[in-house]
């Protein structure tokens, strides 16, 4: 089985999540929403929020084919079931013949539909814990740097593009669907924090 992007309604991934585990069971369909754990302040404390790592985005692992395709279209929360690998023309020419007759196998059906890079998806998979929840990583300083002495992105340093200490955040430089981006991910901190390393760049 391969890993797929289901493009939903923002907001909305846990309802599709719920509606895809109650349907699939999960030997056919593997369903994940990468979260993340991140301090915020308000009223002067501090509290531990979880938000969508990815907005948007529903992941599943599965055996892709036009039938699955048409069964995820039924859900009004997934816009775009997934990313094409072939011409539009000839997904249209699948969704013509599928209408005609549904158990017609024209070729394999997983060609017309592109995988998320597996390198992509097991770093995301490394990161998530319970839950499908990227937890906060401990942090502590040297004159040197920093080093991660514990958490999700541990031995991950180098990943790790700048360091917002205020905020005790981690910029983390991902990548989705062949697309660099940079993500805030939570950390906490082991030792007291040298004045220099605000926002030092790894």
């Amino acid at each position: 089985m391969s890993w797929y992007a289901l493009f939903v309604k923002t907001g909305y991934e846990s309802n599709t999540k719920k509606w895809l585990d109650a349907r699939y069971d999960r030997a056919l369909l593997h369903c994940v929403i990468p979260r993340r754990k991140v301090p915020e302040k308000r009223g002067g404390k501090e509290y531990h929020v979880v938000k969508t790592l990815f907005p948007g985005y529903v992941f599943v692992q599965t055996k892709m084919n036009v039938h699955l395709y048409y069964q995820f279209k039924e859900n009004p929360f997934i816009y775009r079931t997934l990313n094409y690998q072939n011409r539009r023309d000839k997904i249209f020419a699948y969704e013509e013949a599928w209408k005609l007759d549904p158990s017609a196998k024209l070729c394999d059906e997983s060609e017309l539909f592109k995988e998320i890079p597996l390198d992509e998806m097991t770093l995301v998979l490394k990161l998530i814990e319970q839950d499908d929840i990227i937890e906060c990583s401990e942090i502590s300083f040297q004159e040197s740097g920093f080093t991660v002495q514990a958490g999700p992105l541990k031995g991950m340093e180098s990943y790790i593009k700048k360091i917002d200490k205020h905020k005790k955040r981690a910029k983390v430089l991902m990548s989705l669907m062949g697309t660099a981006q940079l993500v805030d991910l939570g950390i906490e901190f082991s030792s007291v924090i040298p004045s220099g390393h605000q926002g030092e760049m790894r």
